[in-house]
């Protein structure tokens, strides 16, 4: 009886040289595509035109929870059409732009012990013709007064600053912020 042969000893690798560059290489492949892929996506979603330019990084604060007074309100869809065929009249002429730029709604919110402060902000605003969406009262914690902008309301934003001294910074929304548009923050650092 012949007995096996003894077994060979392995000299398996993990692979040749262009298996382990390929390993070697993989994980900082898949996050140089990763950031391609965010860089290409913030890209996109910033290509439209806006006359105020990029918006800055994003504001590190904390999340909060709102409590509001007034309720918020909504706008009307519409709906698509057709292309109308060309005519042969010539087109009616559009009335001049508004000699004022719109003042979209603000969310004034207090962040300060003070009662009422918001209500009383937003009566400050309302009286210089800034409508007011709802009050309400944020429980994270922001430095000073700021008004926080969403995308394309950073030149509404600025406006509002420069109409009142007491905001302090003008920051773009950070998730969590409770209301949409132009929110304001009001710290203890209002005057009454």
């Amino acid at each position: 009886m012949s007995s096996p042969p003894p077994p060979r000893p392995s000299s398996h690798r993990a692979g040749g040289p262009a298996s382990r560059l390929i390993s070697k290489a993989l994980p900082p492949l898949a996050a140089v595509t990763a950031v391609v892929a965010v860089v290409v996506i913030l890209l996109v979603l910033n290509s439209r035109p806006s006359a105020s330019g990029p918006a800055p990084g994003a504001v590190a604060e904390q999340p909060a929870a709102i409590s509001t007074t007034t309720p918020s309100s909504t706008t009307p869809s519409h709906s698509a059409t057709a292309s109308a065929p060309p005519v042969s009249q010539p087109p009616a002429t559009q009335p001049p732009a508004s000699r004022s730029p719109a003042k979209p709604p603000v969310t004034v919110l207090n962040n300060s012990r003070r009662q009422h402060l918001a209500a009383t902000v937003a009566a400050q605003l309302a009286a210089k013709g800034w409508p007011i969406r709802k009050t309400g009262t944020f429980t994270g914690r922001v430095r000073a007064t700021t008004v926080y902008y969403a995308a394309g309301q950073r030149a509404a934003a600025e406006r509002l600053a420069a109409q009142f001294s007491q905001i302090r910074r003008v920051e773009p929304r950070f998730r969590g912020l409770p209301g949409t548009g132009l929110t304001l923050v009001v710290t203890r650092d209002w005057p009454t």
